[in-house]
């Protein structure tokens, strides 16, 4: 049975959408302000009940967040007749209903982001960290991006295990709000070119995009592929090139690092997954407070 609120909420948004079995719905995309009145809907018929209305925006978001939970709570009503959601934000818009592929059986089907049976392991030293933010330490992802910066672990990355040949790395910003999408980390990355000619250029500037997860929350590939498309429409980068990341803490002072391939500017608006390139532990030593806990 479900233990969230949400559930009965998605149930009366979908139910004022649905026109049957072989007609479309009537708009697929929920914004805030409908999310916000659905809200206030239940906490009047279920007074005991009552879910805040105060954040609409992350209304959607923390239901998806942990995939598990995520699917034990989706309607299912909604689920019977193969419709699924997926995150959509900016322009006062919340999240979206989307019909399930043939054969998928979970509305939210579990993530295939997890570490393979011969990740390779890498120590990393984090002696170099102040001893006063270490006591500091929590659990957010603010942290866990806070940590990666001050150990360079995803310029180590770039530098050990991808096979494209970066020869530099520096973070640009943290924590980048954009309309379509949050950005935990953003870096510009110099990539060295095989050039068949000396009019060649003998290297390229990428962008790199990291998504960051703690221990609980899941790395959702539909959230990194709208970073992607948002840091292809920041005005301030031309890039033609996007790297995607992923830092997820996966125990006591363990980090797994994902990098998929690049994405193309051209292609960006068109794909819906991501393909793996490469992938490593990262094991903090000494341990990090926070990390992982």
């Amino acid at each position: 049975m479900p233990r969230s609120k949400k559930t009965a909420i998605i149930e009366a948004l979908f139910e004022k959408r649905w026109q049957g079995t072989k007609r479309p719905l009537t708009n697929p995309v929920v914004t805030l302000t409908q999310v916000e009145a659905a809200i206030r809907a239940h906490n009047k018929a279920n007074p005991k009940q009552k879910l805040s209305t105060k954040n609409p925006a992350n209304f959607f978001k923390d239901f998806v967040r942990k995939k598990k939970s995520a699917n034990d709570n989706w309607p299912a009503s909604v689920l019977k007749r193969s419709f699924s959601g997926k995150q959509v934000t900016g322009k006062g818009v919340c999240f979206e209903f989307v019909r399930m592929p043939p054969g998928q059986s979970e509305p939210f089907p579990a993530p295939a982001i997890r570490p393979r049976a011969n990740v390779p392991i890498h120590r990393i030293q984090s002696a170099s960290m102040p001893l006063a933010s270490r006591r500091l330490g929590r659990r957010d992802e603010a942290w866990l991006i806070q940590v990666l910066s001050r150990l360079h672990v995803i310029e180590t990355h770039l530098s050990l295990h991808s096979p494209r040949p970066y020869i530099q790395v520096d973070l640009l910003q943290t924590n980048v709000k954009l309309s379509g999408a949050e950005i935990d980390a953003l870096f510009l990355a110099l990539e060295k070119m095989s050039a068949v000619s000396e009019t060649e250029p003998q290297t390229r500037e990428v962008i790199v995009v990291c998504e960051a997860k703690g221990l609980s929350d899941d790395v959702l590939v539909d959230q990194i592929v709208s970073q992607v498309r948002a840091a292809f429409r920041m005005k301030a980068l031309h890039q033609d090139i996007v790297l995607p990341m992923a830092a997820k803490a996966i125990g006591p002072s363990r980090i797994h690092i994902t990098q998929f391939e690049p994405v193309n500017r051209v292609s960006a608006e068109e794909i819906s997954s991501l393909k793996v390139e490469s992938e490593a532990i990262y094991e903090l030593v000494p341990s990090v407070p926070g990390v992982g806990k």
